[in-house]
């Protein structure tokens, strides 16, 4: 078969990076590689451009044939020109740096001890501000008495409820507390205006029921005339 040493493009539409790739020729172009033998980054400054030369003598001397861009990437290996990205600076050499600046050496800063006791000054100081914080709870728990008397006045609405039930015209139910109508009762009554909706009505659809009936009888038997009559 036909071998050929190529590039096989990868990343982003505007931030592409390379894979130098082996590859049988009729294989479509983002295929499955026969072996992968480098990577070329063109978008960094200096490119990258990193191939195993030893793999690629190895696929050249079996007859395999570089595109021109590879054929390119290649000789500059070979020929040892390909620029390399000087190194990052570590942290402590940045850190050196900045003290040096500022008239100061790493050694100095190291040694002088002036921001350890600090720390612990400022953990002393949560620790002593936290504190009357664990106490308050126990300090303002309420006693016996206090509790039955909060008991009583939220059982109290409770209590209220039948008389609020008791309102309900006759032969109404109210509404579920989703407002969805209780089962068997499609009826809508409004209080306000001393009408009701029955389904299929013109402002069936748009009236907030205060209160349900089963049916337009029990309705009218509770004195409600029906909307658009």
């Amino acid at each position: 078969m036909a071998v050929k040493i190529r590039l096989k493009r990868m990343g982003k539409i505007r931030a592409p990076f390379y894979r130098v790739v082996v590859m049988d020729s009729r294989t479509k172009r983002d295929g499955r590689a026969i072996e992968e033998i480098g990577k070329y980054h063109p978008t960094e400054e200096p490119s990258l451009i990193d191939i195993d030369m030893e793999r690629a003598n190895y696929w050249l001397a079996r007859g395999a044939q570089p595109t021109e861009a590879v054929a390119v990437l290649l000789k500059k290996s070979a020929e040892g020109t390909v620029l390399v990205k000087a190194a990052k600076p570590s942290k402590r050499e940045l850190y050196e740096a900045a003290l040096a600046a500022a008239g100061k050496s790493a050694d100095a800063a190291d040694t002088s001890g002036a921001t350890t006791p600090r720390k612990r000054a400022a953990a002393k100081k949560d620790e002593a501000t936290e504190a009357p914080a664990a106490e308050a709870p126990v300090a303002e728990a309420p006693a016996a008495d206090e509790l039955t008397l909060a008991d009583s006045a939220t059982d109290a609405p409770a209590a209220e409820a039948p008389a609020a039930a008791a309102a309900l015209p006759t032969g109404a139910v109210a509404a579920t507390d989703d407002g969805s109508a209780p089962e068997g009762h499609a009826i809508k009554g409004n209080a306000d205006s001393g009408l009701y909706h029955a389904p299929g009505g013109r402002w069936y659809d748009a009236t907030v029921a205060e209160f349900w009936f089963a049916t337009e009888e029990d309705a009218q038997a509770a004195g409600f005339k029906k909307a658009g009559s």
